[in-house]
């Protein structure tokens, strides 16, 4: 059985949202657009700038991007960053927002985190989100010439502005409607 090393945690510490907003606002001034209790939302146009400070900063030593996906939200998408420190043993959620769903984009982020290659390359094949910047982008899942972007709420919209899948779940308050997009 391995033995724990004095002064460390043995579980990654999870940053609130305010403490990583602090390291944000510290590495790169103006960066933050707000905060959740749980994530630090930035702003698109600071964002690569914001992680390479982010990266580079030995209060933050943000160096390892575990995870990067797409998230919609009906009315707006999000890009959602989870980024880890090993030497500090905290991981910190950032996210991004983008109120045009037609024409969503978001700045790669590839010159910062090489492993954001192939993630942005799924965040765009599964919801239509495009990554200025990024050296390749194309879809990994799905074959060149696909019809829309099938992890969007508005993917399987019906004739008469139906949608599909329960409204409601048995033991939970009925949600307010989706706004969808008239099919005729």
């Amino acid at each position: 059985m391995a033995e724990a090393c004095v002064g460390v945690e043995a579980v990654t510490r999870e940053l609130t949202g305010p403490e990583a907003a602090g390291l944000a606002e510290a590495a790169m001034p103006g960066s933050v657009e707000k905060t959740s209790a749980t994530a630090c939302y930035l702003k698109p146009e600071h964002l690569v700038a914001t992680l390479e400070a982010l990266k580079t900063s030995p209060d933050a030593d943000l160096v390892h991007l575990t995870n990067l996906c797409g998230v919609d939200f009906w009315d707006h998408m999000e890009v959602v960053y989870h980024i880890q420190s090993f030497e500090k043993n905290h991981i910190a959620l950032f996210k991004v927002e983008t109120w045009d769903r037609e024409k969503a984009e978001i700045p790669s982020v590839v010159p910062v985190f090489h492993g954001a290659w192939m993630q942005e390359n799924e965040t765009y094949d599964l919801y239509g989100i495009r990554f200025p910047g990024h050296p390749n982008l194309y879809r990994i899942l799905l074959w060149e010439g696909y019809p829309g972007w099938p992890l969007r709420k508005d993917f399987l919209s019906m004739p008469g502005g139906l949608q599909p899948g329960l409204g409601e779940f048995a033991g939970v308050a009925r949600r307010q409607e989706p706004p969808t997009k008239v099919i005729e």
